[in-house]
């Protein structure tokens, strides 16, 4: 099972941009330069024959670009050594494509197990290029029930996991026409001062052996999805709220994260008093 690619477009802001240069942080260039990438699923429940209707999808996304222009622009490296994204509306790549031997329910029946998960969901043409790398990447992928699977790669160099899920999350009220808080494309706020370091890295060098710990002898990997239903994060906030100070609160993911350490906590029988 793999997905079948049936289009490639270049999608642009629907409106010209501004045509600026925007330098790059030392926090942008902490990791190398890699694609980060997720892959959301929707069943269409309610069988629609237009389920996320995919004009709605590129027409909203001209619209959000007006605002994420960043992301439709390229990465240059100037004279002195930084890097800038160049703002110049190339468009980020929209890929549209179909698995049509499979259905969403099908994949929750497997538990969503890797190996019955179809191939090719999320790109994996794009590499990083130190010329001219594209920035981001969206596939629209259809399945035979008329349920989507949205996959997206970005350049971590340009936007990390929390600014795709802002973007996703914007994306989606422009889709239904409501308003955004616009994201700040300001990153002097974080650059360091001065000039980058002169030091000119060794062509190699030479280490000491290491010991090697571990074995080349393959192990077998259980793999097990919890499932929590609306209801089942509602009481478990509410659980971990209990005995906070006034005025205090706890997000849904706080009493996820502390479900999971005092299960694991009591799973490997450590007295969930001890404190580290």
């Amino acid at each position: 099972m793999s997905a079948i690619i049936k289009e490639t477009l270049c999608v642009k802001p629907a409106r010209p941009s501004k045509h600026i240069q925007i330098p790059l942080s030392n926090c942008d260039i902490t990791l190398p330069p890699i694609y980060s990438g997720f892959i959301y699923f929707f069943k269409n429940v309610l069988k629609k024959d237009n389920f996320m209707n995919v004009q709605k999808l590129l027409t909203s996304l001209e619209d959000v670009l007006n605002d994420y222009y960043p992301l439709a622009g390229t990465l240059k490296n100037l004279p002195d050594g930084r890097t800038i994204i160049g703002c110049n509306d190339r468009g980020i790549q929209f890929i549209i494509a179909e698995c049509s031997d499979i259905t969403i329910s099908q994949l929750e029946e497997k538990n969503w197990e890797h190996a019955a998960t179809p191939y090719g969901l999320m790109t994996s043409a794009i590499m990083p290029n130190k010329i001219d790398p594209i920035l981001f990447t969206i596939q629209y992928t259809t399945f035979s029930d008329g349920s989507v699977a949205l996959g997206f790669a970005n350049h971590h160099h340009v936007m990390d996991g929390f600014g795709l899920f802002t973007f996703i999350e914007n994306w989606g009220r422009r889709a239904r026409l409501e308003p955004i808080n616009p994201p700040i494309h300001d990153r002097n706020l974080i650059r360091a001062s001065g000039n980058p370091s002169t030091y000119v890295s060794y062509e190699y060098y030479v280490g000491k052996p290491i010991e090697r710990r571990f074995s080349n002898e393959q192990k077998s990997i259980t793999t097990k999805i919890f499932r929590f239903s609306h209801d089942d994060l509602k009481r478990l906030r509410d659980y971990y709220s209990t005995g906070i100070p006034s005025g205090s609160w706890i997000s849904t993911n706080d009493a996820l994260v502390a479900h999971f350490w005092r299960t694991t906590t009591r799973a490997r029988n450590i007295n969930l008093n001890y404190s580290c």
